[in-house]
């Protein structure tokens, strides 16, 4: 089956660019609490199935590769995420008003997410 970003309102627009789809750090719960925050989703989907489209990391955010090619120094960004890499890059001007997987906001601009099945619950105040 075709991969799907987890971002609410991602299309990939894969004008002549590669997209990857990045895993969840299942295994790392510290880089996986930034990346549910950074999704600022009620409903985090927290499987080994969902990905994160590399439209939503910065060229930081990879590791790069770095070889010898006829004699001369090769250094160029892999598809490989650093490992404490977490997604950064969004729009979220597409939440539909009503929509169950928009940020969850009080009047202090704090984001909280929640996952019971992971027993994850993360508030971020700026």
């Amino acid at each position: 089956p075709p991969q799907r970003c987890s971002v609410p309102g991602s299309l990939v627009k894969n004008q002549g660019k590669t997209v990857h789809f990045h895993a969840l750090p299942l295994k790392r719960q510290v880089v996986l609490r930034r990346w549910l925050a950074a999704l600022k989703r009620e409903n985090p989907p927290v499987s080994r199935e969902a990905r994160v489209c590399s439209e939503h990391f910065v060229e930081e955010d990879y590791v790069e590769e770095r070889f010898f090619e006829s004699g001369n120094l090769v250094v160029r960004r892999s598809n490989k995420l650093k490992s404490e890499a977490a997604p950064s890059v969004f729009d979220f001007s597409s939440y539909e008003v009503g929509c169950t997987d928009r940020p969850t906001q009080s009047a202090k601009k704090t984001v909280a997410v929640h996952h019971s099945a992971c027993r994850l619950h993360i508030t971020i105040s700026p």
